[in-house]
């Protein structure tokens, strides 16, 4: 992580503490992916966004802080609306006063310790707005592309159902001057975020890749990260974070 000497005093103690940890699950009870993982703070903020009532009944025995969240900037399904709390919570009344926040999937386990220190140094001691993992497969064993996502992505049938919908996007994306290839692939299942014009401009220009293609996030992000590469600081998946769902 490079150094900025600039920032080292520029946070107090008080403020490097107003970062806040949040995860989501929307639909209904059947969902394989209805899980509630282990809060991973004691000592800061935890937030769980979900529109199941049994989900938010069950969250009353834990120590999150539930939210219960039926609508969007507009009416949107459950799908949509779990992209856009993973994508924007500067816009969420809940997230938008904290410095940073860690969004997590639900199927993860966090060590809670080494993630608020990973918080704290990236806030303290450095420039980048964003922090995320390189993906497991695609960073090591394929080619990082846009490509390499959607050939892995169609082999669930939520995501191939829109083949033809996320290759023309992939063209579209290519004939505007962005690369369908790159040196890294991220994973969008872990996201430190600071709360500052850097991270608002990307979150509000990957919900709007997401509006116009569908819920295959990390393929929109391939591309939107190439607009803010430098801004994003890589870590290795699962230093950080276990699988806890599955």
């Amino acid at each position: 992580m490079r150094l900025d000497k600039n920032n080292t005093n520029k946070w107090s103690l008080y403020y490097l503490r107003m970062f806040a940890f949040y995860t989501c699950f929307f639909g209904a009870n059947n969902n394989e992916r209805n899980f509630i993982p282990p809060v991973p703070s004691l000592t800061h903020d935890c937030y769980y966004f979900t529109n199941n009532e049994t989900t938010y009944e069950r969250l009353l025995t834990t120590t999150w802080k539930r939210v219960f969240l039926v609508e969007g900037p507009t009416q949107l399904d459950s799908a949509m609306l779990a992209k856009y709390v993973k994508t924007c919570p500067h816009m969420l009344n809940e997230l938008r006063e904290y410095a940073a926040t860690c969004y997590f999937d639900s199927a993860l386990k966090l060590d809670g310790n080494l993630v608020i220190q990973l918080i704290e140094n990236l806030v303290k001691l450095s420039s980048y707005s964003v922090c995320m993992a390189r993906h497991p497969f695609i960073s090591k064993t394929w080619l990082p592309s846009a490509h390499s996502e959607l050939r892995e992505a169609i082999l669930q049938p939520r995501y191939a159902v829109q083949q033809e919908l996320y290759e023309a996007y992939i063209q579209e994306q290519v004939s505007s001057g962005l690369k369908d290839t790159d040196d890294i692939h991220f994973a969008t299942g872990f996201i430190i975020r600071r709360n500052n014009m850097v991270s608002r401009a990307m979150n509000e220009v990957w919900w709007a890749h997401i509006c116009k293609t569908g819920i295959l996030c990390q393929l929109s992000f391939f591309f939107v990260q190439q607009m803010f590469r430098e801004h994003i600081y890589d870590i290795e998946f699962g230093k950080y974070f276990s699988r806890w769902g599955y």
